[in-house]
């Protein structure tokens, strides 16, 4: 049977929805909302998303009547969509839980930030997972020895290892090292990093996005 077979897709918006209202926190604020929202989605992604978003209001739970409070409103329900748009097309875990974390940042705000969220949003809709990778590289704070940045490139070698593109080098590794550069580039294209004589840094607006995707960013970042 198709997805996109009717009867699928009515099973698969149940089976979303029912998820949606389990979830303590959130569900019974998002779960009215998806019928006009999931027709047009991968439906199991979304589920993913929204059980990440309900983990992560929970951890400012204190905020949950801000959270209900922003998302009602036109612009809230925007960013929401726009979160579930995103989850629909995100395939790694780790994403789809960073975007609930900036969703469940932006809606818990005191005063709905919505230009900068959505701003926020559309940016974090550019980066591939490489590129997301590549700019919490450049958050975390250098230290003498092995450090976070040593550990962060244990976890990440078939990106953020060096690429040799020497003379007698393999054709694809040199096609390898130009996609690691355009991963680079995008993110100073994009204003979220900057070189200076060759050493690259955040910008204040890599700092933003780093804050609002990345778990305790506060706490080992770069201010």
């Amino acid at each position: 049977m198709s997805e996109l077979d009717p009867n699928s897709r009515d099973r698969l918006v149940s089976v979303a929805k029912g998820a949606a209202g389990a979830l303590p926190f959130v569900g019974s604020i998002v779960s009215e909302i998806l019928d006009s929202v999931i027709p047009e989605l991968r439906f199991e992604r979304v589920v993913t998303f929204l059980k990440s978003l309900d983990d992560e209001v929970k951890k400012v739970d204190a905020r949950l009547e801000l959270f209900e409070a922003n998302l009602r409103s036109e612009h809230g329900l925007d960013l929401f969509e726009e979160g579930v748009v995103q989850a629909a097309r995100a395939v790694s875990e780790d994403r789809k839980a960073r975007l609930a974390r900036l969703v469940a940042r932006a809606l818990s705000e005191e005063e709905l930030g919505y230009a900068q969220s959505r701003k926020l949003l559309n940016l974090y809709r550019e980066l591939t997972d490489p590129e997301i990778v590549w700019l919490i590289f450049y958050s975390l704070n250098p230290v003498l020895g092995p450090g976070p940045h040593a550990d962060w490139v244990k976890q990440h070698p078939e990106i953020l290892e060096p690429i040799s593109r020497e003379m007698g080098a393999p054709r694809e590794q040199h096609e390898q090292g130009a996609i690691q550069d355009s991963y680079k580039e995008t993110l100073v294209r994009l204003g979220l990093t900057t070189q200076k004589s060759k050493v690259t840094q955040l910008t204040t607006l890599g700092r933003l996005l780093i804050r609002y995707i990345e778990d305790g960013a506060n706490d080992h970042n770069e201010s």
